[in-house]
C-alpha cells in the first residue's frame, strides 16, 4: 500500500540518518566476470585485495561481508568513504557502490491456464510435472497489497511434501543450511536447498537485536511470503484446501514435481514493521544460486523509479541476472505494484522476464440484501456469520439535526457514536489507499457498528478488514443505489451474507489495478512488462506466524504472486526443452500469449478508468502454457544481442568486456536498440521512417512455411520483407526487415498493433508499439495554473485539506439553534411574483407565529422559475414544515464548490473568416449569457461595450450596487450584476464582512467569475498574453453577447477558498429566469455521492429544470475529480454537462544539458534564463555519510549544501500539487536555483510561486537527465524561459482532472455530454488574483470548458432562436469531433493514457460550425422529462408540482432507455433490449438519411427502419434499436456509434453497452 510504503520509506530514511555517523558502511566492490573457475581462488583474490587496502589480513577478515565467487567476481565489505574511493580507483575494479535495500513485492490458477492434471496429454503431464527442474527463490514484495513480508520457507508446509518425488537431481550442488529453528533435515527431495544471507543486513543495522527479533535467523519464513510464492511455482499436491471456506479445491504449484531451493535474503525490522533486503545479500544469494545449479530464478523484488541502467551495478538484480542468464538460468522478476500509473514497471533489463498481474475468472461475491429485497453483489473476503437484517445508515444531515454528519469513509469518526452503533454503515471514498478503508472499518467498529459498505472507484484494491469485520466493496453506481434506498425509506435495513466463491462465467479477467505499467522509463524501446499472469487473490501456503494464516494457507495479491506463476510455467518448459536458452523460453511465452482471456473475452486493464489492455499493461498478453510448449518460431538471443543492447545504452567498452568475459569494442556510431532481437517491436520516437531487423529460429516441424500478417498501429505503415519465410533441414534461422513509417503530423501517444508469422498451426505474434515523436520533449500538456484559494481548482490532496476545514466549520455551526433550510414547493401557482412571495410569508408566519418572526427568518423567496423559500428554522420547525402537504421537500442549506486563447481559432471560429457561425450570428448579438459565479471585475477590457448595440428590450434585470460597485459599472456589454449573500451569512454568523477581502457586491475578488464570463462572451482585447505566453487577441466565444453576472460564491478566510450556498445559488437561478437570460453557465457542482436529480438537495438540477422549462439552456461543469470513473457531476438529463480537453498548445521549456542535449519540459516559467548551472540529483555517491534522497517529497532531508546554488532533479509518484510546491520550497530555502520534476505523464503541474523555475518532465526524460548526471563528473544545465508552441506537433487530450463517466446516479444517462478546451485558458481576471498578469491569467478546469460551450450555445441561440435547450444539446453532441480538429485521435490522460471514449468526452470535442447545421436533432420536452422522472422513482405528486400539471406514472415504470437522448447507454444488457428514438429534420425539407452502425465489440445492433424519409409533411420520424450481446460474462463498457447520414451530414450518437449476465454485481479485481 502506498501510504504504508511511504511510512516505511520514511523509517528507512531515518535509519539511514542514524547510520550516517558510522565510520564505515558496507560497499559492494564489483570486479566483473570471475577470472578463476575455482571459487576458493576467487575468494582468496578478494581477501588479498582487501588486505592490501586495509593493511592486514585480520582487518580484511573483519571487514569482509560477502565474497561473490560463482556467477561473477566481487565482494561486499565495510569501508570508510576514503577507502571506498581508493579502491574504486583500482584498474581491476569496475564499480564501488554503497549497500542499500530492496523492497518486498506481494488456486484455480492452473486449471484456468489450461494445465489441468486430469488432461493426460498436456504440458504438465508431458514433462512429468517439471521433475528434475530446480526453481530458486530469492524473494520479497515491492508494495505488497496486504503487508510487507519477510521471506524464507516454512518447510513443514504440506506444499513441500516429497511424496512421489524422485531423487534429488544429480546436478544439484546446494545444501540445507541449519539455523534458528531450522535443521538440515527440514529439507527433503522436494525442498532440496535452503540458505540464508544476513551479513550485509547486519553490517548496516548494527543495532539489530537478533535474539529479540521476531524473525528467525535461519531460512525459516516468519510471515509467510517466501512460502507462498514457492508453493505457487512448485508446490506439491495438497487436497481440500481453502481460505476459511473460500477458493476451495486441490492446491498445487505450476510444476508440482519441480524442486525448490530457497535463498532467504530479506529480514523483518521491528522499527519498520516490515522487511529490508540488503543488496549485498541479494547479490550473494544470486551468486550461490548460480553455483548450486538452479534452472530458474524467481525474484519477487525490485527497486523503484528512478531506475538504474541495467549495466549499472547499482541495479543488482539486472547485474546478477545477466550472469545467471549467461549460464542458461532463466530469471523471472515481478514487474512491481505501482500501477496503474504509466512508466512504473520495474526489472526492465531485456534478459529478465518481467511479469504483470491479472485477475482470475474468480471472485468472492458478498450478497447485500436491502429491505426492499433488492440484492446487490459486493466483493469481500468476509467469512464471518451472516449479519441479519440490521439498521442501515448513511451519515448525513436529514435537515432536522444540529449534529455533524459525514458519509466520507475517512471522516466517519466525526459522526457521533449513536449514529453508527448497532448499524451497518454506508460510506463513500475517493481514496485509493487501503488505510482509508481500514480506518473506516475501525471507526465503525469502535462506535459499535456491525459492518461497513464502502462505495469506491471501481478497480481500486480492497483487502479484508481485521478480525473478519464485515467490510464489503461496491462501486459508486451501486453505492448510489443503496443511498437512494436509504433516503427513500424511513427505516432502512440490510442483510450481509458471508462471501462465497464464484468461478468462471460471468467473471471476467483484467490486468490488476496495482500492476505496474510501461512504457519502460529507462529504455523505452524495450517492451516491459513481458507477460501477464494471475496475481490477484492467489491461494497458497504460508507460515503459521502470518497474521492472516488460515490452516497454513493464505490469499494474497501482487505481482509477487504473478512472478512465480511464470516461474512454474518456465520450469515445465525447461523440462520439455532443456536445451532452450532463457531468451528462447521468453520468446515462446510472449509470442503465444492470449490477447484475450482463455475463453475469448477481451482483457481490460483496471485503473483510474478502465480501458482495454495493451502491451504496456501485460506485454505479450496472458500466459498460455500449452501454446508456449510448441511456439513454432522463437526470437532467440545470446551474447551478441546483449552486447548490442549494452552498447546502445552507452556502457563503456571496458565495463562491457569485464561483464561479458571477452574483449568488446562497441561500433561507432552505436548500434540501434531497435535491432535487439526481442519478441516485440517498440518504437518510442518514430519521426519519419525506421528500418529494423529481427531473426526467427524454427523450433517446429523442420519443413515449414510462414507468412506474415501485420495489424499496424493506427496511423502507422508497417512493411515486412520478405513476406514469406521458408525453413528446412538446412535453413533453421531467417532474418526479416521491418520498415515502419508514420502518417501522424503531431506528437502522439503510443498506438498498438501486432506482427504475426503464421503457418497452418502456429500464430507467432509479437506486439508492435509506436509513438510519433517529432521532438524530444515532455508532453505534459496539462499545466494547471490555479487560483489556490478556490476550492474547485484544488488538486485532490489539497482538496482533502479543504474538505476537512469545511467539516470543522460544520462542527462549529452545529451548535446554533436555527440554520438555513430551503423549503421547496414545486411549480409556482401565481404568475405575479409578489403574490408568490406573500404566500411564502404567510406560510412562514403560520409556522413561527408572527409576521415579524417570519420577516427575520426569511432569507430568500423563490418566485420566478419555481416556488419556495429559504429561511432560518430550528430542526423541529423544519420537521413541522416538512409534514405540510403543500411542501415537496425541506432540506438544510449546503455548499457547492467551484469547478475551475487560441480556443476559438482551434475550434474553427476564426473572426477572420467572413462566413462562419461567428460572423453569421453577428457574434451572438442580443443573446444574454447568465453566469453564476464569484462576481465580475467590470473595468476589465473584456467587458468593453465598444461596438455593442443597445441592451435587448426583453432584459428585465438590473445592476445592483454594493461595496466598490456602482450601477454605472454596467454597460451595454455587462448588462446585469447582482449578488446573493443571505444564505452564506446565515450559515456563517462569524463572518466579518468589513474585514473580509471579498467585496459585498457583484465585484469579483479572486477573479474566477471574471475569467469564465470573459471566456463565454468577452469582447475583443488585442495584444494579450500571460507574461509573454499564449499571446494574441483575446475574446470570448460570443464576443457581442451580453453578460449578466450573478455572484453567489464568497471567499471564506477559514477555507482560504470559495464557498457557494445552495440557497444563494437557487435564488440566483430564480432571478436569472426572471431577468430573461438565454443561457445559464454554472462552473460549479457537488461531488459523489450525488443526490437524485429529483431531490431538492440537488439545487442545481432543480433550478435547471425550471430554467430549461422556460427555454433557457443550462451549461454546467462536469467536475475536476478525474481521471477516476463514475465521478462526473451535474448529471441531470436536462443539463448540458461539459468535460475538459487540452488545446493544441503547450509551453515548452528548453532544458539544455552540459552535453548539449536539449529536452523540452513543460512549465509556465517566465523569469530570466538560468545559464549553465550545476545540476544535482541527491543520491549517495558511495563516499559520504550525509543523507541523500531524490524524492521530491523528501528533499528537505538533504543537507543545504547538496542543493545550494544548483538546479535539482527529483522524482515523484504523487499527483498532488503540494508535493511539487513543497519540493520547490525546499530547494529555494536551501539556496537552490531551480527544480526539474520527473513525474508520471498526465499528472497536472502548477507554476511555482514567485516564478521559481519549476519544470516538469516524465520518468523517461527524467531518467535521461539522471543518466547524464551519473555519467558526468560536473553536470550542468541551462533552463530557458517557457515559450508558446501552437499547432503541430502538439496534440489534444482529455485532461487528467476532467471527471469521467459512467453516471453514478443514473448510468443510462450518458455524462459528460460534450468536451471543450479547459486547460491553460487565457482570460480576464481580477487584479486581486494570485497569478494576475495585467488583468489576465491562465487557468485550467472544467470551469474553463463550461463557458466555452456556453459561448457556442449563445451563437447557436442567435442562429436558431426557436430551438429548445434539448435541440441545442443534440446539435452539439451529434456533430462533435471524435478526433481533434485536424483528424488526430484524442487520447484521455489518466493514470495510464488511453483512447478517449464517451465516458471521457460524451459526444466528443465540440465542433461549432457543424453544430450550426446538424441535419437532424433528438428533441425533448416535458414528455421526455416526465419519462425520466418516473423511471427513477420520483412520486406522482412531486412530479406534478415540479412540472406544473397532474402526472401519474405508468405501472410498470417506463424505461429510461427510451428517453430521447442523443446517445444510447445500456448499463445492464443481459439478453436483448429494444429502445426507441425520434429525430426531427432541421435541414433541407426533402431529405433521406440512411443508417450506419458501428456496434460495440461483441454486441449486435439492429436499427429499424434503415432509411428515414423527410418531406414537408413528415418532419419527425421514430426508429427502434434492438441491442443484444454475444458476451457470456459480465464485461466492462464497449463503445460504438449510430450514424444517420445523407449526402452532406453525419448525425452521430455514441453507443455504450455493458453486458451484465449477473445483475447488480460489483466487478472487483
Amino acid at each position: 500500500m502506498r501510504l504504508l510504503f511511504a511510512l516505511v520509506l520514511n523509517l528507512i530514511i531515518v535509519l539511514k540518518v542514524a547510520r550516517a555517523g558510522a565510520e564505515s558502511k558496507v560497499h559492494i566492490v564489483y570486479l566483473g566476470e570471475k577470472q578463476h573457475d575455482d571459487p576458493k581462488h576467487v575468494t582468496e583474490s578478494h581477501h588479498q585485495m582487501l588486505s592490501s587496502l586495509l593493511g592486514s589480513e585480520v582487518e580484511a577478515h573483519d571487514s569482509m561481508v560477502h565474497s561473490y565467487r560463482h556467477g561473477f567476481s566481487g565482494f561486499a565489505a565495510k569501508l570508510t568513504e576514503s577507502q571506498a574511493k581508493k579502491i574504486a580507483d583500482s584498474p581491476d575494479v569496475v564499480h564501488v557502490i554503497p549497500d542499500s535495500f530492496y523492497e518486498l513485492a506481494t488456486t484455480r490458477t492452473w486449471d484456468y491456464l489450461g494445465l489441468s492434471v486430469s488432461n493426460p496429454k498436456n504440458l504438465l503431464n508431458d514433462t512429468n510435472m517439471g521433475d528434475q527442474v530446480i526453481i530458486g527463490f530469492i524473494d520479497s514484495a515491492p508494495r505488497d497489497l496486504r503487508f510487507c513480508v519477510v521471506v524464507g520457507v516454512w518447510p513443514e508446509s504440506e506444499s513441500f511434501n516429497d511424496n512421489g518425488v524422485g531423487p534429488v537431481p544429480s546436478h544439484w550442488k546446494g545444501e540445507c543450511q541449519s539455523g534458528e529453528n531450522f535443521m538440515s533435515t527440514n529439507c527433503n527431495r522436494k525442498l532440496i536447498g535452503a540458505k540464508y544471507f544476513i551479513n550485509g543486513f547486519l553490517a548496516e543495522n548494527e543495532g539489530f537485536n537478533s535474539t529479540g527479533s521476531r524473525d528467525y535467523i535461519s531460512a525459516r519464513d516468519f510471515i509467510g511470503h517466501g512460502t507462498h510464492v514457492a508453493s505457487i511455482a512448485g508446490g506439491s499436491f495438497v487436497p481440500n484446501v481453502s481460505y476459511k471456506g473460500l477458493a476451495g479445491g486441490n492446491l498445487r504449484g505450476g510444476a508440482p514435481r519441480a524442486r525448490i531451493a530457497i535463498y532467504k535474503a530479506c529480514w523483518y525490522v521491528d522499527q519498520l514493521g516490515a522487511v529490508a533486503c540488503s543488496s549485498s545479500d541479494i547479490l550473494k544469494a544470486m551468486d550461490e544460486a548460480m553455483h548450486d545449479g538452479v534452472d530458474v530464478l524467481s525474484l519477487s523484488l525490485g527497486a523503484q523509479v528512478p531506475l538504474f541502467p541495467e549495466t549499472d551495478l547499482r541495479d543488482r538484480i539486472a547485474t546478477g541476472a545477466f550472469h545467471a542468464v549467461a549460464k542458461g538460468i532463466i530469471v523471472v522478476c515481478a514487474g512491481g505494484n505501482s500501477g496503474p500509473a504509466a512508466q512504473t514497471v520495474l526489472n526492465t533489463a531485456p534478459w529478465v522476464i518481467t511479469v504483470a498481474a491479472t485477475t482470475l475468472d474468480r471472485s468472492f461475491l458478498t450478497p447485500i440484501t436491502l429491505g426492499n429485497n433488492n440484492v446487490i453483489l459486493g466483493q469481500a473476503l468476509y467469512t464471518g456469520p451472516e449479519v441479519g437484517f440490521t439498521s442501515l445508515v448513511y451519515p448525513e444531515n436529514s435537515g432536522h439535526s444540529n449534529v455533524t454528519f459525514s458519509g466520507v469513509c475517512e471522516r466517519l469518526n466525526l459522526n457521533p457514536n449513536g449514529t453508527m452503533r448497532g448499524k451497518v454503515v454506508l460510506c463513500f471514498t475517493t481514496a485509493t489507499l487501503f488505510t482509508a478503508v481500514s480506518r473506516a472499518a475501525s471507526y465503525v467498529k469502535a462506535a459499535g457498528g456491525v459492518g461497513v459498505i464502502i462505495a469506491r472507484n471501481p478497480g481500486y484494491n480492497l483487502t479484508p478488514c481485521r478480525d473478519d469485520f464485515p467490510c464489503v466493496a461496491i462501486d459508486y453506481e451501486l453505492g448510489t443505489d443503496i443511498l437512494l434506498y436509504i433516503r427513500s425509506t424511513g427505516s432502512p435495513v440490510v442483510k450481509i451474507q458471508p462471501s462465497r466463491t464464484m468461478v468462471g462465467q460471468p467473471v471476467g479477467t483484467k490486468v490488476a489495478t496495482f500492476s505496474s505499467r510501461g512504457p519502460n522509463s529507462i529504455s523505452p524501446a524495450i517492451l516491459k512488462p513481458d507477460i501477464g499472469a494471475p496475481g490477484v487473490s492467489i491461494l497458497a501456503a504460508t507460515s503459521p506466524d502470518s497474521n492472516s494464516s488460515a490452516g497454513g494457507f493464505d490469499i494474497l495479491a501482487g505481482t509477487s504472486m504473478a512472478a512465480p506463476v511464470i516461474s512454474g510455467v518456465v520450469a515445465l518448459l525447461k523440462a520439455m526443452h532443456p536445451d532452450w536458452s532463457p531468451a528462447a523460453i521468453k520468446s515462446a511465452i510472449v509470442t503465444t500469449a492470449w490477447r484475450t482471456d482463455p475463453f475469448g473475452e477481451q482483457i481490460f486493464a483496471e485503473g483510474s478508468s478502465r480501458k482495454v489492455a495493451d502491451p504496456f499493461d501485460y506485454g505479450g498478453g496472458l500466459v498460455n502454457p500449452e501454446k508456449a510448449a510448441d511456439p513454432g518460431l522463437i526470437y532467440d538471443m545470446g551474447p551478441k544481442d546483449y552486447i548490442l543492447y549494452l552498447c546502445s545504452a552507452g556502457y563503456n567498452d571496458s565495463s562491457i568486456s569485464q561483464l561479458v568475459g571477452q574483449v568488446t569494442v562497441c561500433s561507432n556510431p552505436k548500434p540501434s536498440v531497435l535491432d535487439v532481437n526481442l519478441p516485440s517491436l517498440t518504437i518510442p520516437n518514430l519521426k519519419e521512417e525506421v528500418n529494423l531487423t529481427r531473426t526467427v529460429t524454427n523450433v517446429g516441424p523442420v519443413n515449414s512455411v510462414y507468412k506474415v500478417v501485420v495489424e499496424p498501429p493506427l496511423g502507422v505503415r508497417v512493411v515486412v520483407t520478405p513476406k514469406k519465410l521458408v525453413f528446412n533441414s538446412k535453413t533453421k534461422s531467417l532474418s526479416f526487415m521491418v520498415r515502419v513509417s508514420t502518417i501522424h503530423k503531431i506528437n502522439t501517444g503510443f498506438y498498438f498493433g501486432s506482427l504475426i508469422w503464421r503457418d497452418s498451426v502456429h500464430n507467432v505474434t509479437i506486439p508492435v508499439s509506436t509513438k510519433n515523436h517529432s521532438k524530444k520533449w515532455n508532453d505534459a500538456s496539462i499545466l494547471m495554473l490555479v487560483l489556490p484559494r478556490i476550492i474547485f481548482l484544488m488538486n485532490q490532496s489539497l482538496f482533502l485539506v479543504v474538505l476537512s476545514l469545511i467539516i470543522l466549520l460544520n462542527v462549529a455551526r452545529s451548535g446554533a439553534k436555527s440554520k438555513v433550510h430551503i423549503v421547496y414547493l414545486g411549480e409556482k401557482q401565481h404568475d405575479d411574483p409578489k403574490h408568490v412571495t406573500e404566500y411564502h410569508h404567510q406560510m412562514l408566519s403560520s409556522l413561527l407565529g408572527s409576521k415579524e418572526d417570519a420577516h427575520d427568518s426569511m432569507v430568500y423567496s423563490y418566485r420566478h422559475g419555481f416556488s419556495g423559500f429559504a429561511a432560518r428554522l430550528t430542526k423541529s420547525q423544519a420537521k413541522e414544515l416538512a409534514d405540510s402537504p403543500e411542501v415537496v421537500h425541506v432540506m438544510p442549506d449546503g455548499y457547492y464548490e467551484l469547478a475551475t486563447t487560441r480556443t476559438w481559432d482551434y475550434l474553427g471560429l476564426s473572426a477572420a473568416h467572413p462566413k462562419n457561425l461567428l460572423n453569421d450570428t453577428n457574434m451572438g448579438e442580443h443573446v444574454i449569457i447568465g453566469v453564476i459565479d464569484t462576481g465580475v471585475w467590470p473595468e476589465s477590457e473584456s467587458f468593453s461595450d465598444n461596438g455593442v448595440g443597445a441592451i435587448p428590450k426583453r432584459w428585465k434585470g438590473g445592476c445592483e450596487p454594493g461595496e466598490d460597485f456602482k450601477s454605472t459599472n454596467c454597460n451595454r456589454k455587462l448588462i446585469g450584476a447582482k449578488y446573493y449573500i443571505n444564505g452564506f451569512l446565515a450559515e456563517n454568523d462569524g463572518f466579518n464582512s468589513t474585514k473580509s477581502p471579498d467585496y459585498i457586491s457583484p465585484r469579483d475578488f479572486n477573479g474566477h467569475g471574471t475569467h469564465v464570463a470573459s471566456i463565454a462572451g468577452g469582447s475583443f482585447v488585442p495584444n494579450v498574453s500571460y507574461k509573454g505566453l499564449a499571446g494574441g487577441t483575446l475574446r470570448g466565444g460570443a464576443p457581442r453577447a451580453r453578460i449578466a453576472m450573478y455572484k453567489a460564491c464568497w471567499y471564506l478566510e477559514e477555507l482560504e477558498g470559495v464557498t457557494c450556498s445552495f440557497s444563494d445559488i437557487m435564488k440566483a437561478m430564480d432571478d436569472a429566469i426572471h431577468d430573461g437570460v438565454d443561457v445559464l453557465s454554472l462552473s460549479l457542482g457537488s461531488r459523489v455521492p450525488l443526490f437524485s436529480e429529483t431531490d431538492m438537495r440537488d439545487g442545481i438540477a432543480t433550478g435547471a429544470f425550471h430554467a430549461v422549462a422556460n427555454g433557457i439552456t443550462v451549461v454546467c461543469a462536469g467536475g475536476n475529480a478525474g481521471p477516476s470513473a463514475q465521478t462526473v457531476v451535474n448529471t441531470a438529463p436536462w443539463i448540458l454537462t461539459v468535460a475538459a480537453t487540452t488545446l493544441d498548445r503547450s509551453f515548452a521549456t528548453p532544458i539544455t544539458l552540459g552535453n548539449n542535449k536539449v529536452i523540452l519540459g513543460q512549465a509556465m516559467y517566465t523569469g530570466p534564463e538560468l545559464g549553465f548551472t550545476s545540476l544535482v540529483y541527491p543520491e549517495d555517491p558511495g563516499n559520504s555519510n550525509d543523507t541523500f534522497t531524490g524524492e521530491c517529497e523528501s528533499l528537505n532531508l538533504n543537507s543545504n549544501r547538496t542543493m545550494a546554488g544548483k538546479i535539482v532533479l527529483c522524482f515523484t509518484t504523487t499527483r498532488g500539487y503540494t508535493t511539487v510546491s513543497r519540493a520547490a520550497s525546499f530547494v529555494k530555502r536551501a539556496g537552490g536555483l531551480g527544480l526539474i520534476i520527473a513525474r508520471n505523464p498526465g499528472h497536472t503541474l502548477n507554476p511555482c510561486k514567485d516564478d521559481f523555475p519549476c519544470v516538469a518532465v516524465d520518468y523517461e526524460l527524467g531518467t535521461d537527465i539522471l543518466f547524464y548526471i551519473r555519467s558526468n563528473g560536473s553536470p550542468v544545465v541551462k533552463i530557458q524561459p517557457s515559450r508558446t508552441m501552437v499547432g503541430q506537433p502538439v496534440g489534444s487530450k482529455v485532461a487528467t482532472f476532467s471527471s469521467r463517466g459512467p453516471n453514478s446516479i443514473s448510468p443510462a444517462i450518458l455524462k459528460p455530454d460534450i468536451a471543450a478546451p479547459g486547460v491553460s485558458i487565457l482570460a480576464a481576471t481580477s487584479p486581486n488574483a494570485t497569478f494576475n498578469a495585467g488583468g489576465f491569467v491562465m487557468l485550467s478546469g472544467t470551469s474553463m470548458a463550461t463557458p466555452a460551450i456556453s459561448g457556442v450555445v449563445a451563437l447557436l441561440k442567435s442562429l436558431h432562436p426557436d430551438w429548445s435547450p434539448a435541440a441545442f444539446r443534440s446539435a452539439i453532441v451529434t456533430t462533435a469531433w471524435r478526433t481533434d480538429p485536424f483528424g488526430e485521435q484524442l487520447p484521455a490522460e489518466g493514470s495510464s493514457r488511453k483512447v478517449a471514449d464517451p465516458f471521457d468526452y460524451g459526444g466528443g470535442l465540440v465542433n461549432p460550425e457543424k453544430a450550426a447545421e446538424p441535419g437532424l436533432i433528438y428533441d425533448m420536452g416535458p414528455k421526455d422529462y416526465i419519462l425520466y422522472l418516473c423511471s427513477v422513482g420520483y412520486n406522482d405528486s412531486s412530479i406534478s408540482q415540479l412540472v406544473g400539471k397532474g402526472t401519474v406514472c405508468t405501472d410498470p415504470k417506463p424505461s429510461v432507455l427510451d428517453m430521447n437522448l442523443p446517445s444510447i447507454t445500456i448499463p445492464n444488457l443481459k439478453d436483448e433490449v429494444i429502445l426507441t428514438r425520434t429525430v426531427t429534420n432541421v435541414g433541407p425539407v426533402h431529405s433521406v438519411y440512411k443508417v450506419v452502425v458501428e456496434p460495440p465489440l461483441g454486441v449486435r445492433v439492429v436499427v429499424t427502419p434503415k432509411k428515414l424519409v423527410f418531406n414537408s409533411k413528415t418532419k419527425s420520424v421514430s426508429f427502434t434499436v434492438r441491442v443484444s450481446t454475444t458476451h457470456k460474462i459480465n464485461t466492462g463498457y464497449y463503445f460504438g456509434s449510430l450514424v444517420w447520414s445523407d449526402s452532406v451530414r453525419k448525425v452521430t450518437i455514441p453507443v455504450s453497452v455493458r453486458t451484465q449476465i449477473l445483475q447488480n454485481y460489483y466487478d472487483e479485481n
